[in-house]
């Protein structure tokens, strides 16, 4: 997963972008609610590689990337 649950201040959680950057609207009061959004977060950056990887080498043998993973 590309981005991870942490702990903020003893009570709650967030989702942290690197070191002690996180994103705001993800602090969460559980450890399980901030997972959810970090598998949110994690599963749209990992869409936007495959975008780029698509947009930058097209289709191979007749099929986009996006298809071939999938």
């Amino acid at each position: 997963m590309k981005y991870k649950e942490k702990q903020l201040n003893g009570k709650q959680w967030a989702v942290f972008k690197r070191g002690s950057i996180y994103w705001p609207h993800t602090v969460s009061d559980t450890k399980d609610e901030a997972r959810g959004w970090a598998i949110k977060l994690s599963a749209m950056w990992h869409h936007e590689q495959i975008e780029r990887l698509s947009k930058e080498f097209g289709e191979v043998e007749g099929s986009s990337l996006s298809e071939w993973i999938c």
